[in-house]
């Protein structure tokens, strides 16, 4: 900048306006809600404490930071319990997974304090803001500490300024000077109208919030599938077409209800798609009870979204947002029927069955890995042999033991074939998301692959200009990497080695159940258990594992650790003869759209006149 000019810079006194505001807000919304709520103080004091920790995370990190396992083991010095520490990680992975800091209040502030929009004054308010929330946090428990990274001074100016709150000002305007009026006769007076917030229908506003969502690529596809779901069973049970303003927690009670009385497999016939929630509450007066209700799984994963749309409507503040007249809560409703539910997620647990290696070898049997009819046809015994997602995908899964969405929806600059240990960036993507933040991990990549080829073929897809390592799996119309596998891959192979379902194959409720893809995966860690160390097993199947060892956030085992302990399932493709040099798909095919193959086969003949 030269001399002279001026700066776009955001000045220490903005950031301060930000900061109280900000502060005074997020504080007046936690109080009001601490005041109204019937939970144990301890309990507000631990949640404002996590809060607290993971809003001064972001703070110092930046919004988009990602959560290591350093940041953990410095709350593990600072004297957090490990369920507490691990539980700060969650709710960073939670704030992240939405919009930490809201585009409304961000322009609000833009606006009202004249700060020049640039991208680092951007990233400042949003740090800013994100300080004021941990330190808003901390307050209401009356423990406000002093490493919120601002200074000391603002907290108190902030505290003792009784303002109104800048992003609840419609506008900053002088008042309009106007001429004296003569007076008018009482009789003429006329009764001014009280002007009436019009209220908002739920369903409404559920839409505004799936419209800011999906327009960030916080919510993909599936997720909005799911929260649609569950604002339209809510709306249900409040009777229809229900305001915000008007829900009660007897509502509450009528939506759990109601997830109980249906079918455990709702909305599947033609009937239910017809008719509605009405003609599945119908239907399930014929089923058996056995047949009805809805996982408590389930139920809490709705309220998770209800709950995302009631916080979004809220607003920035009183004179736009919507809330219900009296604060609800769900608390009771996740927690579901006592030892029920946890008996249920047990016997789920339970139900779940491995793939047997005899199993596993007459699925990896296929024609896929020996010569097929062509392209289209990866079933049916022939002599060409392709490498694509039919041919990977397949022996990706025992070898991994990963989940289908994350291979399948594997972007190729997350795919490193050229580091000293080839590996693969398992990570978060704009077109797929995770489970959690476990989940985000690396994985060396298997000498079975390198033998039969799969670094040629990285190189070969690069070469074609292709930004997917399976494009073929980039469905427009699925909803999900690991919905487009299963449908155009999966189901169609299990057929074909299990024409009448395994032995395993049974009914639950309204629908059969036979091994699936996350089967893999119980047979892939089945047989490292014991072999290698729990933690190595957690990090190369994300997730935090079924011991206390396991639960830990250990260091990160190296890649030739992971390398080490993958080997140990290559008994499970050793039979795969490599067919060289590797031979994609043509080019016209590097996209998704091929026909599915359970309706393939030999050619129709032709009718003659």
């Amino acid at each position: 900048m030269g001399y002279g000019e001026r700066s776009s810079g955001v000045r220490p006194d903005q950031l301060k306006k930000v900061f109280s505001d900000a502060l005074r807000w997020q504080l007046q919304r936690i109080l009001e809600d601490q005041i109204a709520s019937s939970t144990p103080a301890a309990d507000h004091a631990s949640l404002n404490s996590r809060y607290a920790e993971a809003w001064t995370f972001l703070s110092k990190r930046g919004v988009e930071a990602k959560w290591s396992l350093d940041d953990y083991e410095r709350l593990i010095d600072n004297g957090w319990d490990k369920g507490e520490a691990k539980a700060v990680a969650n709710t960073v992975f939670d704030l992240q997974s939405g919009s930490p800091v809201s585009a409304q209040q961000i322009d609000s502030y833009v606006a009202n304090f004249a700060i020049a929009p640039t991208t680092t004054n951007l990233d400042k308010l949003r740090v800013t803001i994100c300080a004021a929330k941990a330190v808003a946090c901390r307050k209401a428990t009356a423990n406000l500490l002093t490493d919120a990274g601002v200074p000391a001074s603002w907290i108190d100016d902030a505290l003792a300024d009784d303002a109104p709150f800048a992003w609840e000002e419609a506008s900053i305007t002088a008042p309009r000077q106007s001429e004296p009026r003569p007076p008018c006769p009482i009789e003429a007076a006329a009764v001014q109208p009280v002007s009436v917030k019009a209220k908002q229908y739920f369903v409404d506003a559920a839409e505004a919030c799936i419209a800011v969502h999906e327009g960030q690529r916080a919510w993909d596809a599936v997720t909005i599938q799911q929260v649609r779901t569950a604002i339209r069973l809510f709306d249900h049970a409040c009777g229809g077409d229900v305001f915000i303003e008007d829900i009660t927690q007897e509502h509450v009670t009528a939506f759990t209800d109601l997830c109980r009385a249906l079918p455990n497999r709702w909305g599947r016939t033609t009937e239910e798609r017809a008719g509605g929630i009405a003609a599945s509450l119908e239907r399930a007066k014929t089923m058996a009870p056995e047949m009805l209700g809805v996982s408590q799984i389930t139920i809490n994963k709705h309220i998770t979204w209800i709950m995302a749309v009631l916080d979004h409507a809220e607003g920035a503040n009183d004179e736009n947002g919507h809330r219900p007249a009296e604060p609800i809560s769900f608390k009771k409703a996740r927690k579901g029927v006592g030892k029920k539910a946890r008996q249920q997620r047990k016997r789920d647990r339970e139900k779940r069955a491995n793939w047997t290696k005899q199993e596993v070898r007459r699925l990896l049997s296929a024609p896929i890995w020996t010569g097929v009819a062509g392209i289209d046809r990866r079933l049916t015994p022939g002599s060409e042999i392709l490498h694509d997602a039919w041919y990977w995908l397949p022996l990706m899964l025992p070898l991994y033991g990963g989940r289908s969405s994350e291979l399948a929806g594997l972007p190729l600059r997350d795919v490193h074939e050229d580091a000293p240990i080839p590996y693969l960036q398992i990570d978060f993507t704009e077109d797929r998301g995770l489970k959690n933040v476990q989940s985000v991990r690396k994985l060396p990549i298997h000498p079975e692959l390198i033998r039969l080829g799969f670094i040629d073929y990285v190189r070969a897809i690069r070469s074609a200009g292709c930004t997917m390592l399976f494009p073929e799996m980039a469905s427009p119309t699925n909803l999900s990497f690991a919905s487009t596998f299963y449908k155009s891959i999966f189901n169609p192979w299990r057929k074909w080695a299990f024409p009448e379902g395994t032995s395993w194959r049974h009914q639950v409720g309204g629908a059969w159940k036979d091994k699936d893809v996350h089967s893999f995966r119980g047979t892939a860690t089945s047989i490292l258990k014991g072999v290698v160390p729990d933690s190595v097993r957690c990090d190369i199947f994300g997730h935090e594992g079924e011991t206390e060892t396991a639960r830990t956030y250990d260091d990160e085992a190296e890649l030739s650790i992971k390398l080490e302990a993958l080997k140990h399932l290559t008994p499970l493709t050793a039979h795969i003869h490599p067919s060289l040099p590797i031979r994609v798909r043509p080019t016209s095919r590097l996209k998704f759209g091929v026909r599915t193959p359970s309706r393939l086969g030999p050619p129709k003949a032709r009718k003659t006149k």
